[in-house]
């Protein structure tokens, strides 16, 4: 185990505490003066080093590469939320697609989009090893029993459960794809539990990618260094799936909206790593300041997850001047109907997230922390702003840089909705898809 686990990961690891150790900040005194930071030179090279993903040629849409896929998720609502351009490409390239995910009573909802569903409880948030095991087991069943060609297993924890129930199976799939959305709070907590548990998945991951056909697939060229410098996969063996895939007709440009004050919105599961606390702390220094904003947030909690905000927190926050919690929206397009700006303050990596390509591609200047995912589509001063993860202070400047210029605000959503169109669409994913599967599956490991 390598003793830089991480750290090149994130820039500045300390910025991360209140989000995982001091969780009373966010409910207690507003942080100190705001600090001007200067973040130009953070994108000086920008284009260079972080071009829009490239597209290549790929197979032929239609063209059938294995019968059967395996894919393995969490929850069935995130496999909707996230992955429907995936699933779709899945079932064009194979015979069959059968999704092996936790029940929340929408597996009817995925099985309308084609594919087949085993519903099997993944104890998201666990840290019970009997738990785990049950759940390897059951995997382990299923893989025999369906015979997949490929298992593709989503997000950290399906990834390692995946690995583990692959030391058990009779049936070895002629390739096994993992699919990294993000690294969260394992890649920035403390505890010690928790850096014991990433040795544990490392090492399951690494046993993985050297018995069986391996590809790792994430969401940005970070994630991919990071796990290649860990051993848990190699630099050949690997591909950048831009996101979940935007469709620009229905994220369409939407017109600035009339506020008499700038409305600010942060929109994702309420979770401490995603940064709510830092924006409430943000928004308390405009306050401060005289800057007048309105600061939305839209969300629900998840009590399945270890960083979940409490609705007692929430609900406090939204006892603030200007700060209102407005739980699930079924469309998101309307929040950017009537919000001015995005924030997504993450104090960890997240892939490439959702929320920031949506608010992007309606038009909207995002204004992002400096961790993996959203460094890789932000061009500083170009299509939003950068700001140091865990910094209210930075981030109240560029709230109130951006709340202060209409015309700026208009330029940079401008220059989004491009970025998006230039390799984050439905279309630039599912190429991506069909070109990383071709290459896995021209690349199986002899008998």
């Amino acid at each position: 185990m390598s003793h830089n686990y991480f750290r090149h990961y994130h820039r500045g690891e300390h910025l991360h505490r209140s989000a995982l150790d001091g969780r009373e900040r966010a409910l207690g005194t507003p942080a100190g003066a705001v600090i001007a930071t200067n973040l130009t030179a953070i994108n000086a090279s920008a284009e260079a080093a972080n071009p829009a993903p490239k597209e290549a040629v790929a197979p032929a849409i239609g063209s059938k590469l294995c019968k059967r896929i395996l894919f393995v998720i969490t929850e069935d609502w995130f496999a909707l939320s996230h992955f429907k351009p995936l699933l779709a490409e899945l079932r064009a390239l194979s015979n069959e697609v059968v999704v092996v995910t936790n029940s929340s009573g929408r597996l009817h909802e995925l099985e309308a989009l084609g594919v087949r569903t085993h519903a099997l409880n993944m104890e998201r948030g666990s840290i019970d090893p009997s738990a785990h095991y049950r759940v390897r087991n059951c995997l382990a069943r299923l893989i025999d029993l369906e015979r997949p060609d490929i298992v593709h297993a989503i997000a950290m924890q399906g990834m390692v459960t995946t690995s583990l129930a692959l030391r058990r199976v009779i049936h070895r799939p002629d390739a096994v794809v993992f699919h990294l959305t993000g690294v969260g709070y394992l890649g920035v907590s403390r505890s010690l539990l928790l850096r014991i548990l990433r040795v544990l998945a490392l090492r399951s991951l690494r046993w993985a990618a050297r018995e069986f056909n391996t590809w790792l697939v994430a969401e940005n060229s970070d994630d991919i260094s990071m796990m290649v410098e860990e051993g848990a996969a190699a630099l050949g063996r690997s591909a950048v799936i831009p996101g979940a895939g935007i469709d620009p007709d229905f994220f369409v440009v939407l017109s600035p909206p009339r506020n008499p004050i700038p409305r600010i919105a942060l929109v994702g599961r309420m979770l401490w790593t995603k940064g709510a606390d830092v924006l409430i702390d943000a928004h308390r220094l405009l306050q401060e300041r005289g800057v007048q904003t309105e600061l939305a947030l839209y969300g629900t909690t998840d009590p399945k997850s270890r960083q979940g905000i409490p609705a007692d927190a929430l609900r406090k926050w939204s006892s603030l001047p200007g700060v209102s919690w407005h739980g699930h929206v079924d469309d998101i397009r309307n929040v950017w109907q009537s919000a001015d700006i995005a924030a997504v303050p993450s104090y960890s990596g997240e892939g490439m997230p959702r929320a920031m390509l949506e608010a992007a591609a309606c038009g909207r200047p995002v204004v992002v922390s400096d961790v993996p995912g959203c460094r890789q589509f932000v061009r500083h001063g170009i299509d939003g702003l950068i700001v140091p993860p865990g910094d209210a202070g930075a981030l109240a400047e560029a709230l109130a840089r951006l709340a202060g210029d209409a015309p700026l605000r208009r330029r940079l959503g401008t220059a989004a909705r491009e970025r998006v169109l230039q390799g984050y669409t439905v279309r630039a994913v599912r190429e991506a898809v069909r070109i990383a599967y071709a290459r896995c599956l021209q690349d199986r490991l002899p008998d």
